[in-house]
């Protein structure tokens, strides 16, 4: 209290967690890259470690199940579709969806940041992100394709 004033309220820091720029966060085109290589489970991944820089740890956890479940849906509709459809199909689903989630709860935060000129995380970071979630799904399928062929006696054709 700079006065002697009783009935002033005591002056108080108060704490802007969105304000707070002392964490990085990815670049939207870091976090697309992230997608790309490595489906919605990497771009779910690099937006929650997004959320929990800005201190929203409830967000985080939701996008990373989301992610999780975006990936396991893209891979049973693999299974489901035929051969014929091409790759895109599955990749422009994955990305908007990521795109989505991230103009909505992180958009203005990371443009905030990139026009103040504070550090943001690497674009290869997500990279990285991107291809350890692509060799994480390349290594369950693996699995599951050699529980089906010598758990359960199925010939590839």
């Amino acid at each position: 209290m700079d006065s002697n004033n009783p009935y002033e309220a005591p002056a108080a820091a108060v704490v802007d967690v969105g304000a707070d720029t002392s964490r990085p966060l990815f670049r939207t085109s870091g976090i697309y890259v992230a997608t790309f290589l490595g489906s919605a489970l990497a771009g779910g991944w690099v937006l929650a470690m997004n959320h929990a820089a800005l201190g929203q740890f409830d967000l985080a956890r939701k996008v990373r199940w989301s992610g999780l479940a975006g990936m396991v849906v893209v891979v049973l509709l693999s299974m489901l579709l035929p051969e014929q459809v091409p790759g895109i199909v599955y990749l422009i689903p994955q990305m908007l969806a990521v795109s989505y989630w991230m103009k909505h709860t992180q958009g203005d935060a990371i443009a905030a940041r990139v026009s103040a000129g504070l550090p943001m995380r690497s674009n290869w970071l997500a990279a990285g992100v991107g291809a350890l979630a692509a060799l994480a799904l390349l290594a369950v399928l693996l699995v599951l394709v050699a529980i089906a062929i010598y758990g359960f006696g199925l010939e590839m054709s």
